[in-house]
């Protein structure tokens, strides 16, 4: 997909150039597709040419939790559960 942006010429100069500016609207509509699921992250690290370190800090300064976050905190959530289980059947134990 090619998309044409109408913007002024007097936006880009030496310094932010063109080139430059299509790049990042090109990774950032990439990882907008991996936030809408439209895109798996390894997808995107192929299509982005970074190793995974670096998609996982583009993914997290755009506001994007990256797999292995999203598992630690299901992980996190589910070991919470279980440890309140056992307390809470600990405690309704019969004494004898």
């Amino acid at each position: 997909m090619n998309l044409k942006l109408d913007l002024p010429d007097d936006l880009f100069d030496a310094q932010f150039t063109e080139f430059d500016f299509a790049a990042r609207v090109r990774e950032l509509a990439i990882l907008e597709l991996v936030r809408v699921k439209r895109l798996h992250e390894h997808e995107a690290k192929q299509m982005l040419a970074l190793e995974r370190y670096e998609l996982v800090e583009r993914m997290k300064a755009a506001g994007i939790a990256p797999t292995e976050d999203v598992f630690a905190e299901i992980k996190g959530e589910l070991n919470r559960a279980i440890d309140s289980r056992r307390a809470r059947d600990k405690s309704e134990k019969p004494r004898g």
